[in-house]
């Protein structure tokens, strides 16, 4: 076998091979080491080295973690028109990880694509060859996976120096949904290479064993904490991805926060990888969420949003109460577009559209989604609620979708589940009066949202008699998809407020709901908010009418001033030496696990039930929530009445 014209690898130390950005040290397949290129940073630069005339080929052996955002060269010596003129090669891998050549001669470009990809995580050997006036070839493994012919003259590079791993120019990611909101980054690989070579001669080199054997990748799987039930409440966490990606991020040793229940596997998880969006999480690893504030025009490009925060730069997360009654957190952030602009600012005091979501979240798994738009504009186009999944690597839409994934109830009881599989519905219109949602995931824990089934005010259908929950049906979908596919959010920097997922290489998302429209819970000139019932269940969407109703319509109370505050799902009273009173519970208000909060209470709580004492344990939760001027006790029950109850608090200082 004849001596390379040019090598690298693993183990070149030359001065002249430059390492760039975040390199770092892998094991090999035929070699004792290779290097693992980050997707962000990471590329090696040289000088151009002397090709003879004639036939060469190419050989790279390497393994791939993500397929890149576009054709990203594995080795690039080739220059264009911008550049000042046409000359070089560069073998490249294009977004599903299908190799590419190219080369210049006298008569032009020439290009040889492949429609076979890499397998990710694997070792591959891709091997180039140019052979004058007669064919360009790619092999993969050792056969051959593309072919066209070649004339002219080639025309030797006139690249100033040789890239491994690295775009020379921006280039705009494929599968843009808004070409105007998707914008040019530098590509970089993602992924092992072991050595790259050329080779005078035309002849298919001759290769070791070792090929699709699996590389020293690590899997990259979103992070939910410990498996299993663990301590209700919330704790601030650093929740790891993979080492390349985590490295990235400016943030100090808690930057996130997870909600986990003592009898339940499944969690709520508040990460910077999702831009602190929350998400809840089954036991079995199915993310979900139910979105955000979302706005368009006044001065955005394309939607103005958390996902396009891709830094965090106005997005936070803080526990407000975590104790064994009831974990609260707070979540803030502005809506703001791929280019960092906030729209829709206000002409005197500079403010554009913020919100605060307040997740009031019981040891039942019931949670109360507060959300608090603030904007000069609150009554304009924004939306409230998407329903979302979250997959990481490795996940389609299908994977955790079922192809009936939507099932719609009412408070009678009635339900309809909506299939996809003959195409995407455009409307959901039974049964009537629908308020309840229960998105169908391949969980046995799946997610809810109960609102409000009063008449609402919609963005594009004015008023309504009811709660609209229109099916995600917007964008054309590609061969074989059953659900739209994106992956330019979660975990993803790049410029783009949408992207078609082509491959399952990357974190992504899919959506089968969306702009679900409800009764306004308080309107001021400067704020809207909305209230939302949500959480994980194993029951039915019909089953979920009594959690609704003692919601919606909570039993009255008499014998003491005692009121229902829907935006913390709890009933309200000063607190007393002693206080006695009922709740007036039936089949259509029944009681369910009631929360309590005793304002200005100062000291532990006695608490009875129909006379009998409860003690503290499982079923009786208590916690406090102190501020600057009062201490409040928060009590959770686990009960559930549909007759007339009598609760009596006493107050031990």
């Amino acid at each position: 076998m004849s001596l390379p014209i040019y090598r690298w690898s693993a183990g070149d130390v030359s001065n002249e091979q430059l390492r760039h950005g975040h390199l770092v040290p892998a094991r090999g397949c035929r070699e004792a080491a290779s290097v693992g290129f980050d997707g962000f940073s990471g590329y090696v630069s040289g000088p151009r080295p002397a090709l003879p005339a004639g036939a060469f080929s190419l050989v790279a052996s390497l393994a791939v973690a993500a397929y890149p955002w576009n054709l990203c060269p594995l080795l690039d010596l080739m220059t264009l028109e911008r550049d000042g003129g046409e000359s070089g090669f560069s073998l490249a891998l294009d977004d599903r990880g299908r190799p590419r050549f190219s080369i210049v001669t006298s008569t032009g470009l020439h290009v040889v694509n492949s429609e076979a990809a890499l397998e990710l995580y694997r070792w591959h050997d891709v091997v180039a060859i140019y052979e004058p006036g007669v064919a360009i070839r790619l092999l993969l493994d050792g056969r051959e996976i593309g072919r066209a012919s070649v004339s002219g003259t080639y025309r030797p590079p006139e690249a100033a120096e040789l890239l491994i791993g690295k775009t020379r120019h921006e280039i705009i990611p494929t599968g843009p949904i808004r070409p105007y909101a998707h914008l040019p980054i530098t590509v970089y690989f993602d992924g092992l290479i072991e050595a790259i070579e050329i080779l005078p001669g035309a002849g298919a080199p001759t290769l070791g064993a070792g090929s699709s054997a699996a590389a020293d990748i690590a899997p990259r799987r979103l992070p939910a904490g410990p498996a299993g039930p663990g301590r209700f409440g919330a704790t601030y966490e650093h929740l790891k991805y993979y080492d390349a990606w985590d490295r990235r991020w400016r943030v100090g040793e808690h930057p996130d926060v997870l909600v986990r229940f003592d009898r339940e596997d499944y969690r709520v998880v508040f990460w910077r990888g999702t831009n602190y969006i929350p998400c809840w999480v089954s036991g079995d690893g199915i993310w979900y969420t139910n979105e955000f504030n979302e706005t368009w025009g006044n001065g955005a490009t394309g939607c103005a949003e958390p996902m396009s925060d891709k830094h965090c730069a106005y997005s936070h997360v803080r526990i407000i109460e975590s104790h064994e009654a009831r974990v609260v957190v707070h979540w803030r952030y502005a809506l703001v577009d791929v280019l960092g602009v906030r729209p829709r600012q206000d002409p005197v005091s500079g403010w554009t559209d913020f919100t605060d979501e307040v997740y009031t979240i019981y040891p039942d798994g019931s949670a109360i989604r507060s959300i608090t738009l603030h904007s000069t504009q609150p009554m304009e186009s924004h939306e409230f609620q998407e329903s979302i999944v979250v997959m990481g690597p490795g996940q389609r839409p299908e994977d955790v979708l079922e192809l009936a994934p939507v099932t719609l109830a009412n408070m009678a009881g009635e339900a309809h589940t909506y299939s996809w599989v003959n195409g995407r519905p455009r409307q959901l219109p039974e049964p009537p009066r629908a308020n309840i949602a229960l998105i169908n995931t391949r969980s046995a824990q799946r997610p809810y949202m109960i609102v409000s089934d009063a008449p609402c005010l919609t963005r594009d259908d004015g008023p309504q008699p009811s709660p609209l929950f229109p099916p995600y049906h917007h964008e054309t979908l590609s061969e074989g998809q059953t659900f739209p596919w994106w992956n330019h959010w979660p975990t993803s920097d790049i410029p783009s407020d949408g992207r078609r997922a082509v491959a399952a290489d990357r974190a992504s998302h899919s959506s089968v709901l969306t702009g679900s429209e409800w009764a306004d819970y308080q309107v001021t000139p400067t704020s809207r908010q909305r209230l939302m019932l949500h959480g994980m269940t194993g029951q039915k969407a019909e089953e979920l009418v009594p959690l609704a109703a003692a919601w919606l319509s909570p039993p009255t109370a008499s014998g003491a001033e005692v009121s229902f505050d829907p935006a913390e799902k709890a009933y309200v009273l000063d607190a007393a030496a002693n206080v006695t009173f009922s709740l007036a519970a039936s089949d259509e208000q029944p009681i369910l696990n009631p929360a309590f909060i005793l304002r200005g209470c100062k000291g532990s709580v006695e608490v009875t039930v129909d006379g009998r004492p409860l003690p503290s344990g499982a079923g009786l939760r208590q916690g406090w929530r102190h501020s600057a001027e009062r201490s409040d006790l928060v009590l959770w029950i686990e009960l559930t009445a549909t007759e007339p109850t009598q609760f009596g608090f006493a107050v031990r200082g």
